[in-house]
């Protein structure tokens, strides 16, 4: 029996308690019950989410779940997708239990096999519309050897049989996925006293050490940047080889494989990878736009902004590994021109802008090729960083290297997530670089809000730098232009004060 004192103290609040087991993994499926105490109606519609936050796709979570039974005998209602109506429920203890079956490993859908159990919560526990600030509790009963379970959640209780962890609320409750297996665990670390740790699913050979001494510069780079850490703890979970991650409010959930980090190149996409998943806590997490929360769960939270949200941290996550000292001068400038490089062949550079790429991505996928005619798309993933970097020279040159987009991002996050605790508008994230800078940015605002194309020697001329392209011939005979990076010769003092200080010193160079 466990007790809380905010459930004894608010005695009116009702209680979702959740239980997850996983008797026959070959099955592919596990088990959930569910018990809600103290609700104060008739009639509740519970609800399984539709989608999960961070992966802005529809999901259908509500077709893996079978053999759905109310054990406490209330009539149940269950005729609307992904929605379970209860009547009969008012001071009563209900109790359910369902199955969830898997078919698909990737990180933004739960699945067993006889290694582990990926479970996010988005797939696996109903939630009641509007009863968002209730205490909610999850056992995960282990079995087939599991030993481990790894989470953001809080940790209540843990034996050798179950692990109890609780949750104040059902955002951040549905935001924090679990691992179960026999976890490989890498070192520990602390930033200003807050442990960090890194556990996983066949996680590869690879040099532990060295990671996780990289991976906590590029987070301490990272607090510096915004100049607070908000978690008390965090948890990187490996979820074995694959393609993908997904950001969480102190945790972040990764397709990781040691073995791809053989070579210079690997280790580095593999860090800029976790450095990217990493910031999302800051950015989209905290720093978020008006949109993504409270979220709209069964029919998606569309937004113009993901190339802010996702855009600036793929910006930011190369900058922190180099400022981490990872990347050398050369690697970090021409991973940009790699960037630039596939924008620029992309026909739909000249159609789409960045904010209808951002609300378009319900439809067209996150890189802008699953829409009608993907010539006509383009991917804030690739052109947001881009546009991050002509901005940052834009601020520094307007004022005298004074400020940056660093700037703008900690007055995001002080003002909208400490102080005022909501989301940003359009709006109000451009008067925070005009504020700041002192000019209206007219011309770059143009690069956010239509197809313009971009002034690359202005913007890079600010920091010395010049962007050389050539054409090649693919295989397929095709011409495809390639561009380069480089500091140009005998800049003059601003210009090298700008890209010194862009840069960080690094002790790659």
């Amino acid at each position: 029996m466990l007790s809380f004192p905010l459930v004894a103290q608010k005695n009116s609040l009702p209680k979702f308690e959740f239980t997850v087991s996983v008797s026959d993994p070959n099955t592919h499926a596990y088990h959930v019950a569910m018990e809600l105490l103290d609700w104060p109606t008739d009639t509740v519609a519970l609800h399984l989410p539709n989608w999960m936050p961070g992966y802005y796709q529809m999901m259908d979570y509500y077709k893996g779940v079978k053999n759905f039974k109310v054990l406490s005998g209330q009539s149940l209602d269950d005729s609307q997708p992904a929605t379970w109506m209860l009547t009969g429920v008012k001071g009563q203890k209900v109790q359910l239990e369902y199955d969830v079956f898997t078919d698909r490993t990737f990180v933004a859908n739960s699945y067993v096999d006889e290694d582990r159990a990926y479970i996010i919560p988005v797939n696996s526990f109903l939630y009641a519309e509007g009863n968002w600030n209730v205490p909610i509790t999850v056992t995960i009963e282990k079995s087939n050897g599991w030993t481990d379970v790894a989470t953001g959640l809080e940790l209540v209780e843990e034996d050798s049989q179950k692990a109890v962890f609780r949750a104040d609320n059902f955002d951040s409750f549905l935001d924090s996925p679990l691992l179960m297996g026999d976890l490989k665990k890498l070192p520990d670390f602390k930033i200003n006293g807050i442990n960090h740790r890194f556990w996983g699913h066949k996680m590869g050979d690879f040099d532990e050490k060295k990671l996780m001494e990289d991976l906590k510069s590029v987070i301490q780079v990272a607090s510096d940047i915004i100049g607070h850490i908000p978690y008390k703890e965090y948890t990187f979970i490996g979820i074995g080889p694959g393609r993908g991650g997904i950001e969480h409010l102190n945790s972040s959930t990764v397709s990781f494989d040691g073995g791809q980090m053989g070579s210079q190149e690997g280790y580095q996409r593999m860090l800029n990878f976790l450095s990217h998943e990493y910031f999302h806590h800051y950015n989209v997490k905290r720093i978020r736009p008006f949109e993504l929360g409270p979220f709209d769960y069964q029919n998606g939270s569309k937004t113009t902004q993901l190339w802010i949200s996702e855009g600036l941290t793929s910006y930011y996550a190369g900058l922190m590994v180099r400022r981490a000292g990872i990347f050398s001068e050369d690697d970090f400038l021409q991973d940009i021109a790699a960037g630039i490089t596939q924008f620029e062949n992309n026909p739909g550079k000249d159609y789409q802008s960045l904010i209808e790429s951002s609300f378009e991505t319900w439809h067209e996928g996150p890189f802008g090729k699953s829409g009608k005619d993907p010539n006509k798309s383009i991917s804030y993933y690739i052109k947001g960083p881009i546009v991050g970097l002509l901005m940052d020279f834009g601020i520094r040159q307007a004022t005298n290297n004074q400020k940056s987009l660093d700037d703008v991002m900690r007055h995001m996050y002080h003002e909208y997530y400490l102080k005022k605790g909501r989301g940003f508008t359009d709006a109000e994230f451009r008067d925070a670089c005009v504020s700041i800078t002192g000019t209206p940015m007219t011309e770059l605002f143009q690069y956010v809000y239509t197809a313009k194309r971009l002034d690359y020697d202005t913007y890079l001329g600010y920091a010395g730098l010049s962007l050389r392209k050539e054409q090649i011939k693919e295989d397929d005979g095709t011409l495809k232009e390639v561009y380069s990076l480089v500091p140009i010769q005998n800049p003059n003092a601003s210009q090298k004060a700008i890209l010194d200080s862009w840069l960080g010193k690094s002790k790659k160079d």
